[in-house]
């Protein structure tokens, strides 16, 4: 509930009103409202601008009582991180996984493959058949070629026996290709005449060098991922010396143009690094690459000067291109650059301190506080109760309207945008959320023209009972956060108190789940599809408003039409779901059809609650008697 355009300071005006949120939405027995109409909210009073909703409440008091605003007033500077020595150790061992890690030092891997008459560990005595290196199936793998790793081969081949007549004729080597390019084959540090032979995977011939002489050989081939074959060979016939020769194969990959770029770009040796290993396979930056990069730059306890700015020209020019997706091009700019929300980190504890936006020499604890924050979901709103992880899965069996279930915040103007979505356009919900496969995912929102990310993980406000107090999914009622739970809802609204914290969803501008009490259901569904909407009231002839028959056709087609706006006769009463008396004031609603009610013979809207019950089923008649007012995507 709570249907609002409040402006900031009509909401601080009432920061101070004491609320009960301690009890279910069902027993509540009074909440409070307040809507005006954003194009006259300024000429609004206060009077014209209250409106009551019955059986819920918003949670301002409990969820208030625990965030200190006094902390609010004084930004942050880098230099005096507030986080809890607990919220630093969470994210730096959230952090301390392998598939974050893009430190790995890279280099030239070295074998040996001496051959002599005497030892058949080493040797190739072809006498007696092939024997180590002598043929494909008896191929040395040397491993993988990237940028940056080469193979090297320090041999020998030639060499055999003048009593049994078997000599080294051919060393075959098995490599594998890590990325696409140009891989270059170097036989060098010769003494007699031997070839250089490049095979595929399935044995064909795709190249070779044969010199005269002792002049190195060279192979240079635009090779895909893959396993191919290198084949040193002699067949010198002296009887005495066999051709026999020492030789140096490497095995390299040629930097292609971004490698190249890259290397130029970057100064820092450590960023450098992780920069290259985190495209050593594919031309991409992903989510856990762009963190890897990040984290590597606190190697040496803080980001320094020269890092900082390498950091940003990268972002500039690697990061915010078509190498990294959006939501990870949006949350690495929060991370490197001024952003609202990183004055304050929260934690999981509902204290809010000072953080501030990274600085030339931020500490590596800041520096993994903005990865967290942003990348890991581990800054969640200020809420009551205490956090714990939920079970059960992101959706199952798609999405519904009837996934949604109101919590103990005034968030029916956001929820209503969330069952009309799922109901008209529930790929817009699918689409809403990245799948981190961490236990975290990130949402989407359309924000002040701004496509906005936030990542939210499974940890839910539970109460003493272990139960949500905030919103959750099916009927009326808060379920176990423990149990097998459809997660959408939850971290829809999670995510919602979050991207409030940037200052751009006409909220309070607070990481908290009070802070998006009272709001207006338009707004809300561009923020949850990025279409604009119209506000209008329904009207029988059509003139100046929504006639019956305009009504039906956007109910019937796929736009999202929330409700809103019902004067005194809705009274919130227990008389049924086709009364009006039945419908609440100051709330709002999804109308998810228009369609035969059998109970009453005729022709009804299905309204839907989002609080999980109390449905209405009601005529266009009922809905002019309750001045209803909607909001409708134009698309």
């Amino acid at each position: 509930m709570f249907e609002t355009n409040t402006s900031k300071e009509l909401l601080n005006a009432h920061q101070q009103t004491t609320f009960d949120s301690s009890s279910n939405f069902a027993n509540s027995p009074i909440s409070y409202g307040l809507e005006a109409k954003q194009e006259n909210l300024i000429a609004s009073s206060l009077s014209e601008i209250k409106e009551i909703d019955a059986n819920k409440t918003d949670g301002f008091s409990s969820s208030f009582s625990s965030f200190s605003w006094s902390k609010l007033v004084f930004p942050k500077t880098s230099s005096d991180i507030g986080a809890t020595a607990a919220e630093i150790i969470e994210v730096n061992d959230l952090l301390d996984h392998d598939v974050y890690d893009r430190d790995q030092v890279t280099g030239d891997r070295n074998y040996t493959n001496y051959t002599s008459w005497w030892s058949r560990n080493t040797s190739a005595n072809e006498k007696n058949g092939f024997d180590r290196t002598d043929s494909m199936s008896q191929a040395v793998d040397i491993g993988e070629i990237v940028y940056r790793s080469d193979a090297n081969v320090d041999g020998r081949i030639g060499y055999g026996s003048r009593f049994f007549g078997g000599r080294d004729k051919n060393d075959y080597f098995n490599f594998s290709v890590g990325k696409a390019g140009t891989i270059d084959l170097t036989l060098s540090g010769l003494s007699n005449d031997v070839g250089l032979a490049l095979y595929s995977d399935f044995g064909s011939l795709l190249d070779w060098s044969d010199n005269s002489g002792t002049s190195n050989e060279s192979i240079e081939q635009e090779l895909n991922i893959g396993n191919y074959y290198a084949r040193v060979y002699s067949y010198s016939s002296s009887l005495w010396s066999h051709g026999a020769t020492c030789y140096d194969l490497n095995i390299s990959r040629q930097a292609d143009a971004l490698e190249t770029s890259w290397e130029t770009m970057l100064t820092d040796s450590s960023l450098k690094n992780a920069a290259l290993n985190s495209i050593k396979y594919d031309n991409e930056l992903s989510r856990n690459d762009v963190i890897g990069i990040l984290k590597s730059t606190g190697d040496y306890g803080n980001v320094t000067t020269t890092e900082f700015n390498n950091l940003q020209t990268f972002y500039n020019e690697a990061i915010n291109t078509d190498l990294a997706s959006e939501h990870v091009q949006v949350l690495a700019e929060k991370v490197l650059f001024d952003e609202t929300s990183n004055q304050w980190y929260t934690g999981s504890d509902s204290e809010v301190e000072t953080l501030g936006n990274l600085e030339a020499n931020s500490s590596d604890d800041h520096m993994n506080l903005l990865i967290g924050k942003h990348f890991l979901g581990t800054d969640k709103p200020v809420a009551s109760g205490t956090y714990q992880e939920a079970g059960g899965d992101l959706f199952k069996d798609g999405v519904s309207a009837c996934d949604v279930d109101q919590g103990s915040v005034g968030t029916c103007y956001f929820l209503g945008a969330l069952a009309g979505t799922a109901n008209d356009k529930p790929t817009l919900i699918n689409d809403m959320f990245t799948d981190n496969g961490d236990n975290t995912w990130t949402v989407r929102f359309a924000t002040n023209g701004k496509t906005d990310y936030v990542t939210v993980d499974r940890n839910m406000a539970t109460n003493d009972s272990g139960n949500y107090i905030y919103a959750d999914d099916g009927d009326a009622g808060k379920q176990s956060v423990a149990g097998d739970n459809e997660l959408w809802v939850a971290l829809a609204e999670k995510a919602y108190a979050q991207v409030n914290e940037s200052d751009r969803i006409n909220q309070d501008g607070t990481n908290s789940y009070s802070g998006i009490g009272w709001g207006h259901s338009g707004i809300a569904t561009t923020h949850v599809t990025g279409l604009d909407y119209s506000n209008e009231w329904l009207n029988e002839s059509g003139i100046s408003g929504v006639s019956f028959s305009e009504f039906i056709e956007i109910v019937n087609s796929d736009k999202v039409v929330t409700i809103r706006g019902f004067n005194s006769l809705a009274t919130n009463s227990n008389a049924g779901e086709t009364d009006i008396s039945t419908a609440v004031q100051s709330h709002a609603y999804s109308v998810i059809g228009y369609g035969y009610h059998e109970e009453t013979g005729d022709m009804r809207f299905d309204i839907r609650n989002p609080w999980g019950n109390k449905h209405l089923q009601l005529t266009f008649e009922q809905l002019l008697e309750l001045d209803a007012n909607i909001r409708y995507t134009n698309v």
